[in-house]
Protein backbone atom coordinates (compact mmCIF):
# COMPACT_ATOMS: atom_id res chain seq x y z
CA UNK A 1 0.00 0.00 0.00
CA UNK A 2 1.60 3.43 -1.17
CA UNK A 3 1.50 6.96 0.95
CA UNK A 4 -0.48 9.87 -0.24
CA UNK A 5 1.43 12.19 -2.10
CA UNK A 6 -0.87 15.71 -1.58
CA UNK A 7 1.12 18.32 -0.42
CA UNK A 8 -0.80 21.71 1.23
CA UNK A 9 1.37 24.77 2.02
CA UNK A 10 -0.13 28.21 2.53
CA UNK A 11 0.86 31.56 0.21
CA UNK A 12 0.68 35.14 1.48
CA UNK A 13 -3.17 36.71 1.64
CA UNK A 14 -4.80 33.36 2.67
CA UNK A 15 -4.46 30.94 -0.23
CA UNK A 16 -3.85 27.43 0.56
CA UNK A 17 -1.71 25.56 -2.63
CA UNK A 18 -2.80 21.91 -3.08
CA UNK A 19 -0.34 20.47 -4.55
CA UNK A 20 -1.28 17.43 -6.70
CA UNK A 21 1.26 14.78 -8.11
CA UNK A 22 -0.92 11.80 -8.78
CA UNK A 23 -4.62 10.63 -8.25
CA UNK A 24 -3.80 7.23 -6.43
CA UNK A 25 -6.21 5.60 -4.24
CA UNK A 26 -4.06 6.72 -1.19
CA UNK A 27 -3.89 10.68 -2.12
CA UNK A 28 -7.53 11.08 -3.45
CA UNK A 29 -8.52 9.66 0.18
CA UNK A 30 -6.15 11.77 1.83
CA UNK A 31 -7.72 14.90 0.08
CA UNK A 32 -11.37 13.98 0.51
CA UNK A 33 -10.80 13.69 4.40
CA UNK A 34 -8.66 16.91 4.55
CA UNK A 35 -11.44 18.29 2.49
CA UNK A 36 -14.30 17.64 4.26
CA UNK A 37 -12.50 18.17 7.76
CA UNK A 38 -11.81 21.64 6.84
CA UNK A 39 -15.27 22.68 5.01
CA UNK A 40 -16.74 21.37 7.97
CA UNK A 41 -15.77 24.43 9.62
CA UNK A 42 -16.09 26.86 7.20
CA UNK A 43 -17.87 30.14 7.64
CA UNK A 44 -16.56 32.58 5.33
CA UNK A 45 -15.39 32.07 1.44
CA UNK A 46 -11.67 30.39 1.05
CA UNK A 47 -9.05 30.56 -1.79
CA UNK A 48 -7.94 27.55 -2.60
CA UNK A 49 -5.03 26.69 -5.60
CA UNK A 50 -4.96 23.55 -6.80
CA UNK A 51 -1.40 23.00 -8.84
CA UNK A 52 -2.24 20.11 -11.13
CA UNK A 53 0.55 20.69 -13.46
CA UNK A 54 2.42 17.31 -12.84
CA UNK A 55 -0.73 15.32 -13.31
CA UNK A 56 -1.20 12.95 -16.57
CA UNK A 57 -4.18 12.32 -16.21
CA UNK A 58 -6.72 11.92 -13.26
CA UNK A 59 -8.30 8.69 -12.02
CA UNK A 60 -11.82 7.74 -11.92
CA UNK A 61 -11.75 7.76 -8.20
CA UNK A 62 -10.15 11.24 -8.27
CA UNK A 63 -13.51 12.27 -10.01
CA UNK A 64 -16.00 10.42 -8.11
CA UNK A 65 -14.50 11.98 -4.88
CA UNK A 66 -14.39 15.74 -6.36
CA UNK A 67 -18.43 15.38 -7.60
CA UNK A 68 -18.94 13.93 -3.68
CA UNK A 69 -17.07 17.36 -2.70
CA UNK A 70 -18.75 19.63 -4.65
CA UNK A 71 -21.93 18.65 -3.04
CA UNK A 72 -20.89 19.64 0.38
CA UNK A 73 -23.31 22.07 2.07
CA UNK A 74 -19.90 24.57 2.57
CA UNK A 75 -18.10 23.79 -0.39
CA UNK A 76 -19.96 27.14 -1.89
CA UNK A 77 -17.34 28.88 0.37
CA UNK A 78 -14.46 27.38 -1.73
CA UNK A 79 -12.97 28.98 -4.42
CA UNK A 80 -10.76 27.29 -6.66
CA UNK A 81 -7.97 28.23 -9.16
CA UNK A 82 -6.91 24.92 -10.73
CA UNK A 83 -3.88 25.32 -12.54
CA UNK A 84 -3.01 22.76 -14.94
CA UNK A 85 -1.01 22.43 -18.72
CA UNK A 86 -2.51 19.53 -19.35
CA UNK A 87 -5.42 18.71 -22.24
CA UNK A 88 -6.36 15.49 -20.56
CA UNK A 89 -6.25 16.65 -16.92
CA UNK A 90 -8.10 20.03 -18.07
CA UNK A 91 -11.19 17.87 -20.23
CA UNK A 92 -11.55 15.23 -16.74
CA UNK A 93 -11.78 18.78 -14.38
CA UNK A 94 -14.09 20.38 -16.67
CA UNK A 95 -16.29 17.55 -16.87
CA UNK A 96 -16.00 17.18 -13.47
CA UNK A 97 -17.50 20.52 -12.66
CA UNK A 98 -19.77 19.84 -15.05
CA UNK A 99 -22.00 17.36 -13.20
CA UNK A 100 -22.61 19.84 -10.25
CA UNK A 101 -23.10 23.19 -12.38
CA UNK A 102 -22.00 26.64 -10.66
CA UNK A 103 -19.59 26.94 -8.28
CA UNK A 104 -16.47 28.92 -7.78
CA UNK A 105 -14.00 27.57 -9.90
CA UNK A 106 -11.42 28.69 -12.40
CA UNK A 107 -8.79 26.81 -14.90
CA UNK A 108 -5.87 28.50 -15.55
CA UNK A 109 -2.66 27.66 -16.67
CA UNK A 110 -0.65 30.95 -15.53
CA UNK A 111 0.03 31.05 -11.46
CA UNK A 112 -0.07 34.56 -11.95
CA UNK A 113 -3.03 34.50 -13.12
CA UNK A 114 -5.21 31.99 -11.03
CA UNK A 115 -3.59 34.24 -7.76
CA UNK A 116 -4.82 37.60 -9.17
CA UNK A 117 -8.27 35.70 -9.90
CA UNK A 118 -8.50 34.56 -5.88
CA UNK A 119 -8.02 37.80 -4.94
CA UNK A 120 -10.95 39.38 -7.07
CA UNK A 121 -13.20 37.18 -6.01
CA UNK A 122 -12.31 36.85 -2.19
CA UNK A 123 -10.31 40.07 -0.68
CA UNK A 124 -8.60 40.02 2.13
Amino acid sequence: MGQSTLKRYPLPRNILVVYVEDTSSETVQDWYDSSVTEMDGYTRPVKRLYDMRALPTISIEAVRAAVRIRRHPQAHFVYTAVLTHNTTVTALVKATLSVNAGGNFQLFTDEAEAIAWLHTKVPD
